[in-house]
């Protein structure tokens, strides 16, 4: 899915269920996060090839949890940017819900035609079977995995990203905003908020968004310089790795000085980390003990039983 269909879908659910201009800004922001993870920058294509990071690093479910806890509206932008690219297809990799977890698990019970593969001893936890080539095959360039066979990691939907499914959703959500914001601006009904819009918008608010945007149309901006060189070259230039770099420290930085300037928020968001640690705890507990329990049985050798499976 591209860029501005993930902002304007953002801001028009924001605009949608909400109505209050600075949370339609932060859904709209919060929507761009999961591409942080796309196929230039930081790596090589070579090396970003065969880590498949894009679709995987930021479009999950942990990656969520954590944006979640830096804002929940922003973390609202993310998981609508992660579902509407689990709507795609293996021409853009769909997305690795479960990263890294997924990454544990190095083998598969069945390859792409369903015969049954030679279990190793000394993995007790599998995935059900490799990815289908016929599906890899089809996938962008830029993106396509190596020759190496991978365990079918990722979920993928019926939409082509940049068709017409792609276009539905920014002219649909574009004329939704437009409608709510024309009707509260002719005073109809107030979809959005704009009585107290200078309220709202104060300095604590607007200077941690502007940076933090700022920080994003900079990574954006040189990813996409550095993406059209490496359809030249496997290896980035320096200049636009050290800038996306900085961009991303920017961002980093935006959400320290959003801490900073609004403390009640900090705290009414750490007074719920001792319960969210213990639900945690939990369930590592209990997933602990169940594997444990079953990798201490032997690995079946007939076709009617499985292996553990994930």
């Amino acid at each position: 899915m591209n860029f501005p269909t993930h902002v304007m879908l953002g801001l028009a659910i924001g605009a949608v269920f909400f109505g209050k201009p600075e949370i339609i800004l932060l859904v709209g922001l919060g929507s761009t996060l999961p591409d942080l993870d796309r196929e230039y920058g930081f790596f090589s294509k070579e090396t970003f090839r065969n880590r498949q990071g894009h679709r995987a690093l930021c479009h999950n479910l942990l990656f969520l949890g954590i944006v979640y806890l830096v804002n929940p509206y922003l973390g609202l932008g993310a998981f609508l940017h992660t579902f509407l690219d689990a709507l795609t297809t293996a021409r853009d990799r769909g997305v690795e819900w479960l990263y890294p977890f997924t990454r544990l698990v190095k083998g598969a019970v069945y390859d792409y035609n369903g015969e049954r593969l030679p279990l190793d001893p000394t993995h007790k936890i599998y995935l059900l079977q490799n990815e289908l080539p016929v599906l890899t095959e089809k996938t962008t360039k830029d993106l396509k995995p190596g020759e190496r066979t991978l365990p079918w990691r990722r979920t993928y939907g019926p939409a082509l990203s940049g068709r017409l499914f792609d276009q539905g959703v920014f002219f649909g959500s574009a004329a939704l905003f437009l409608l709510l914001l024309l009707f509260s601006v002719l005073g109809l009904h107030q979809f959005i908020d704009l009585t107290r819009l200078a309220q709202q918008l104060n300095l604590s608010f607007a200077i941690p968004f502007i940076v933090g945007a700022a920080g994003v149309l900079m990574n954006f901006s040189v990813g996409e310089v550095d993406r059209k060189k490496l359809a030249k070259s496997f290896k980035p230039d320096r200049e636009y790795k050290a800038l996306f770099y900085v961009s991303t420290g920017i961002i980093v930085f935006s959400v320290v000085l959003g801490a900073v300037m609004n403390p009640k928020v900090v705290v009414s968001t750490a007074s719920g980390l001792p319960y969210l640690a213990a639900g945690i705890a939990l369930m590592a507990l209990v997933a602990f003990v169940l594997l444990k329990v079953k990798s201490s049985r032997p690995l079946p050798t007939d076709d009617k039983t499985e292996p553990v499976i994930v």
